[in-house]
């Protein structure tokens, strides 16, 4: 997540669970013990809370009198950075304790505690806010004003750090007038029709920080190194940005501990309260995880919810799937970016802003916002390849080649794709996922199924040409489709749809530091070692680089039937995945209707599905399709599995007919 806030309890009582759960990790010495560090945001200390991150003066002076007692020890910014250079050696328990805003109960209850206990610090101010208090977003809070600020920047314990000038704050994202942080956003509609160039963007937010800089300079007498970003929200214009103007640490608000290798992107725990995050904070420690539940995923036909010929009705509908998605109590939603309303697999046009291919609506940021404000994380499920060019004279020369009966022609598949093997490919994906980044929000991406490559493909001309430059040998098709070069030629095509998805996520991070990625993989090539081949997808090679290998579980598609049958089957998937303590990278996705017959399969049968899969040890699990206007497949019988709130260890569950 890049600005929704981590909730840390404020009751010394779930406090001291936390550190006792840190405890517990750096006794087990963690992978990298010395490179890691923990680092505390707190907001308003105030003995009349108003907001969910205010925490009382009695609670902080028990929070440090807890860590003072049991051995950690406080660290400065330049302490981070010296470590960070070699320079230096961090503490084992080193904490860094950062105050966001500049409240007036930092000087008031804060800075007195530090100074007198020699506990460092970080404060960071918001330029702007201290220049024109009007202008901060909690309008009830009083800030510090520049001569407080002034006198605790000279004590020695507080390093005053830049929270931009004027960025904390959401700016319009889209035509539906949704919002977003102002550092991450190509603004809306502000500077005329449409949205922001990255030009503008990039000058825009250069512009701030170079101000935040030079003002506090001026009023301080510091120039700040350390960025604390508004919201936690960055992406990597503002990186680049921030470095070229000497910023040499930059806070988020990703949870986790932060690690010296990167202090250009350093992790915090958000002093906030939330009853269930302390229970799994221990394990999450011991892993050295982000605090990500397990994944209990619908994904979703946009296609269903847009009409574009009507906003109104869309937003409507998307109000309806909203609903739906609450009560299933789903916490991700794989949500479709392109526009497939015929089910061709031919992707002619989008759902975002994009000048690579026709845009059916600009819905897909609003969705995406949307769902996101209701708790729940969003994959973009895009394809990769499968694109169908306004041009039919650049398609056929970029299709993917196949070798049948003597001739190498397009391919006759499914997905009609081009090849990743022509530059050009690149550059048609690459562009769009750009836009894409840029333009919507999400947690992540999810690769469609069209990354695939049978064993008679692909003979376009770049990728025999690929061929012979890397194994030396010229091929004919009839050779590479069947002869002895065939595990070189098997080889070379996962790695070239490896590259691809390789280049997108660079593209993606560019916009999306934090985003996520998972790829959809065939059943086969799980189960079958010759499906390698067959598709050109390699499973050990899935988990190596995504987040998430999805396998599309689905037993009516894949034909497994008899007594018994369906659940060995499920059951050995999740086998496969253990053996390679690969279950936490691994969503098993399972079918809810039967396209070859078109009927909603029963939902006792998905319940079972589902339950097989959790109870054999299955971590993360979702379905494919989802109709909220036929409630297929019923929320009610759904929800409890789906959402994870029935004990899947104590269900009894009936027979398969």
């Amino acid at each position: 997540m890049s600005w929704a806030r981590i909730w840390v309890s404020r009751s010394i009582f779930r406090l001291v669970g936390v550190c006792l759960a840190w405890v517990v990790l750096l006794a087990a010495g963690p992978a990298g013990a010395g490179q890691k560090f923990l680092v505390l945001c707190y907001h308003d200390i105030t003995p009349r809370p108003t907001e969910t991150d205010d925490v009382t003066p009695k609670e902080f002076a028990s929070q440090l009198e807890f860590f003072r007692s049991h051995g950690y020890v406080f660290v400065t910014p330049k302490d981070i950075l010296e470590a960070s250079r070699g320079q230096a050696t961090l503490p084992a328990k080193a904490v860094l304790l950062t105050f966001d805003d500049a409240y007036e109960s930092f000087y008031r209850v804060v800075f007195p505690t530090l100074r007198m206990l020699n506990i460092p610090a970080v404060l960071s101010v918001v330029a702007s806010w201290i220049d024109n208090p009007k202008e901060q977003i909690y309008k009830t809070k009083t800030l510090m004003t520049w001569e407080q600020l002034q006198e605790v920047a000279d004590s020695g314990v507080v390093t005053i750090a830049s929270h931009s000038y004027a960025l904390h704050y959401q700016a319009p994202a889209n035509p539906a007038g949704n919002v977003e942080p102002a550092a991450i956003t190509f603004i809306y509609g502000r500077y005329g029709p449409g949205y922001e160039t990255e030009e503008h963007f990039r000058g825009r937010v250069r512009d701030d920080l170079a101000r935040s800089q030079e003002v506090l300079a001026a009023r301080v007498g510091r120039k700040p190194w350390v960025m604390t970003w508004p919201y936690g929200a960055y992406n990597g214009i503002i990186l680049e940005e921030a470095r070229k103007l000497g910023f040499q640490m930059a806070l988020t608000l990703e949870e986790g501990f932060a690690d010296l290798r990167d202090i250009f992107r350093v992790n915090r725990y958000y002093v906030q309260p939330m009853p269930y995050w302390v229970p799994t904070f221990k394990e999450q420690l011991k892993k050295d995880l982000k605090n990500e539940p397990p994944v209990r995923a619908a994904q979703v036909d946009l296609d269903l919810i847009v009409n574009p010929a009507s906003y109104e009705e869309s937003n409507d509908n998307l109000g309806r799937l909203i609903d739906r998605l609450v009560k299933l109590g789903v916490n991700t939603v794989f949500l479709q970016g392109f526009c497939d309303q015929e089910g061709t697999g031919a992707i002619r046009s989008v759902y975002f802003p994009t000048r690579v291919l026709p845009v059916e609506m600009d819905f897909l940021s609003h969705a995406v916002n949307r769902i996101r404000v209701r708790g729940i994380k969003v994959f973009v499920w895009m394809p990769a390849l499968s694109f169908q060019l306004p041009d039919p004279g650049r398609q056929e020369r970029l299709s993917v080649r196949e070798y049948k009966q003597g001739q190498v022609r397009p391919s006759t598949s499914f997905y009609p794709r081009l090849s990743p093997f022509a530059p050009e490919t690149l550059e048609i994906s690459r562009a769009l996922f750009r836009d894409l980044a840029a333009y919507v929000n999400c947690d992540g991406i999810l690769f469609q199924d069209d990354l695939y490559l049978t064993d008679e493909e692909d003979m376009h001309p770049a990728a025999l040409e690929r061929f012979r430059v890397r194994t030396g040998m010229a091929a004919v098709p009839k050779e590479l489709a069947g002869g002895a070069h065939r595990e070189a030629w098997t080889d070379l095509k996962i790695q070239a749809l490896d590259d691809v998805t390789a280049e997108l996520i660079k593209v993606v991070r560019v916009y999306r530091p934090e985003a996520r990625f998972a790829r959809n993989i065939y059943t086969q090539v799980i189960t079958d070692p010759r499906a390698r081949e067959w598709f050109g997808q390699d499973f050990d090679r899935y988990l190596d680089r995504y987040r998430y290998t999805v396998i599309m579980a689905y037993t009516a598609m894949e034909k497994v039937s008899g007594w018994g049958e369906p659940r060995n089957w499920l059951e050995g998937l999740v086998r496969t995945a253990q053996a390679r303590n690969a279950v936490d990278r691994v969503v098993f996705k399972v079918q809810s209707y039967d396209w070859k017959r078109r009927r909603w399969l029963d939902d006792a049968g998905l319940r079972r599905e589902l339950t097989w899969l959790l109870a054999a040890g299955a971590r993360h699990v979702a379905y494919y399709p989802d109709n909220v206007f036929e409630d297929q497949p019923p929320a009610q019988a759904l929800a409890p599995v789906i959402s994870g709130r029935e004990d899947v260890s104590r269900l009894t569950v009936a027979p398969q007919p």
